[in-house]
């Protein structure tokens, strides 16, 4: 292979990899937007307060003998 083969597929990889990155930049930008407009109906109470339950019951949850049993299980079947 030459040197301009070489080069000429370095410039094709380098536009395809400026395009991809474009294409995942619009991505991310329109992500954001979308979740911005979507937390905007969430009230900050209820979200707060949803938050609060969600970690009482966890650490409920969490501290029983039964899930916390499971836990560490599937913790050594996973390291396993």
């Amino acid at each position: 292979m030459s040197f301009s083969q070489l080069n000429k597929q370095i410039e094709d990889c380098s536009r395809e990899m400026e395009k991809q990155r474009h294409c995942v930049q619009t991505l991310l930008v329109r992500q954001k937007r979308d979740i911005g407009q979507q937390a905007q109906r969430i009230p900050l109470p209820a979200a707060m307060g949803a938050a609060l339950v969600g970690g009482f019951l966890l650490q409920r949850f969490l501290h029983t003998p039964t899930s916390s049993q499971m836990l560490r299980l599937f913790l050594t079947w996973r390291a396993l």
